[in-house]
């Protein structure tokens, strides 16, 4: 295990979790409890609708004293609060190692993504959910296994102290084709990406949403891709296939840089708000604990 990765989970990173923990807790138990149930037979938490007897029903689910006033048979359907499948897409290519050689102590991008992963993994887990990470590139390169309960969250920290190094150039298709073809039962989905991906981003996240996913993007960026500073000759190396190319930058150039930028974000949240995908752009100089905030508080947990 690195220096840094042990230093992303230190003891600090961790006393963090449970504050998150019983703030989301107050919102996974509170006014949005019921969006998580479905309609299930037999005894529960909630008393939902009756249905006529059929042979093969439990006698113990009959409504006796119905039968008594209508002599029919009627057996009771209750809500049933459901454990939620809670999947983590996580982007370990090469783009997402990048962080500017003056941030200081600033994370990288899958740095940062690694933490909100453990940070919205814990709460899931003590929520009771089942979670599962996958770490992809080009291909999906490694993943956790299903987990559930907070027992489990030392195997998702040791699985991200032991994540692939970022490497390689992004491909969301064909991950997110793998994936649907993999998991079965739908549930939530994380994306956490720059979403650089030459390919495009909309037909991976259509898939998603069309194989009945709810599809939640966080796309984690370095303030220095949205404001970049450094003007002159510059030798700039794109880091997901080595190409280089020299260059002059000048003041109008970073406007017009500025400017592709916002619209290639502002085009990625339109396309989510568009299709019901729920969307977060953060920076790696925000405190994890902040986006969590944020993310619960607009419910991108509660669906």
């Amino acid at each position: 295990m690195s220096v840094v990765a042990a230093e992303l989970f230190d003891s600090a990173f961790l006393a963090k979790l449970e504050h998150l923990h019983l703030l989301a807790k107050k919102l996974f138990r509170g006014e949005h409890r019921a969006e998580r149930r479905s309609r299930q037979t037999g005894s529960s938490l909630e008393f939902a609708d009756y249905r006529e007897y059929t042979p093969g029903d439990e006698l113990r689910s009959i409504d006796w004293p119905a039968y008594g006033r209508l002599e029919r048979l009627f057996v009771k359907l209750y809500e049933q609060e459901q454990d939620l499948p809670v999947h983590f897409l996580l982007d370990a290519s090469a783009s997402m190692r990048w962080t500017p050689s003056s941030s200081g102590i600033r994370h990288s991008k899958f740095a940062s993504a690694s933490r909100l992963t453990a940070a919205l993994t814990y709460i899931a887990l003590a929520n009771l959910d089942r979670v599962n990470i996958h770490c992809f590139a080009s291909d999906i390169l490694s993943e956790l296994g299903i987990a559930r309960g907070k027992a489990q969250f030392h195997s998702v920290l040791d699985f991200l102290r032991k994540a692939p190094a970022p490497d390689g150039p992004t491909q969301l298709l064909p991950c997110v084709r793998a994936f649907t073809q993999r998991v079965k039962r739908r549930g939530l989905v994380f994306v956490l990406s720059d979403f650089f991906d030459p390919a495009g981003y909309e037909e991976p996240l259509a898939l998603l949403r069309h194989s009945q996913f709810e599809v939640h993007t966080i796309q984690i960026l370095d303030p220095a891709e949205l404001a970049p500073t450094h003007v002159g000759d510059l030798t700039l190396l794109e880091t997901e296939t080595d190409k280089s190319l020299d260059l002059t930058v000048s003041e109008n150039l970073i406007r017009r840089y500025c400017d592709e930028i916002a619209t290639f974000n502002s085009s990625l949240e339109n396309f989510c708000l568009q299709r019901a995908i729920a969307h977060a752009c953060v920076t790696t100089d925000v405190p994890f604990e902040d986006i969590v905030l944020r993310i619960l508080r607009d419910g991108m947990m509660l669906q």
